[in-house]
């Protein structure tokens, strides 16, 4: 083998890889230019926009949950006002080395503060019962079926049925009670009593359902129900 001593390969291989290292620097550098010019989509304007559409409310309000949503939608629109933002302000073409430093670190702080408040509003609406993790155990269509028989872990055995046409039967120490059951966004089951159940009222409760069992929580009914086989 014959090598060529003024161009050993080492050279050679620099002499390669050095116009692919400077094209990936030029892309590099117009990427970022473009991303931060002004009126120009940027990760931050991603970011709020995320978060705008996590607390948008996609339901209509009822009586019962109009505050929930009036929250909702003005979170909503600041966060998306905090995206149209991101998107109009920007950095000239001849900006200099300390802006564009300076809009680096503003990007990332933009985005921290998007995820924070996403993580915020989830944490405070699980504690305050209107928003709830998702239950993959009840990914199944029988297991993400409500409709069944069941019986309450309440000492007294009472029982409930809920029916496919919407009628939930409630029957307690020879007592039984007719209700309505409507499925709402976010996990929530409403209960609204029949015509004949006087002093009831209707109430809304989160809910998870498995294979064997019904959980009604955050409301006046909550308990726990054992499917009957």
């Amino acid at each position: 083998m014959i090598f060529d001593m003024q161009n050993p390969p080492t050279a050679q291989a620099e002499r390669r890889v050095q116009p692919f290292c400077h094209g990936m620097e030029s892309a590099l550098i117009s990427l970022f230019e473009v991303i931060f010019m002004p009126n120009a989509i940027k990760i931050p304007t991603i970011a709020w926009g995320i978060a705008a559409l996590v607390f948008f409310p996609f339901f209509l309000p009822g009586s019962y949950d109009i505050g929930l949503f009036a929250i909702r939608f003005l979170l909503a629109a600041l966060f998306a006002y905090c995206a149209y933002g991101t998107y109009r302000k920007g950095l000239t073409a001849d900006a200099s080395l300390q802006q564009r430093s300076q809009a680096k670190r503003n990007a990332f702080g933009q985005v921290v503060a998007a995820v924070a408040a996403v993580l915020l509003g989830v944490l405070v609406g699980i504690a305050l019962g209107i928003t709830r993790l998702p239950n993959f155990s009840s990914v199944a269509s029988f297991a993400a079926s409500i409709e069944g028989k069941y019986v309450a872990q309440d000492g007294v055995g009472s029982n409930v049925e809920f029916l496919s046409d919407g009628t939930a039967l409630f029957g307690s120490g020879g007592n039984q009670g007719v209700w309505k059951w409507t499925r709402l966004d976010g996990g929530r089951l409403k209960l609204e009593p029949g015509s004949g159940m006087f002093g009831a009222q209707t109430t809304v409760c989160g809910y998870s359902v498995t294979a064997n069992e019904l959980r009604l929580t955050s409301c006046s009914l909550a308990v726990t129900l054992n499917r009957r086989q």
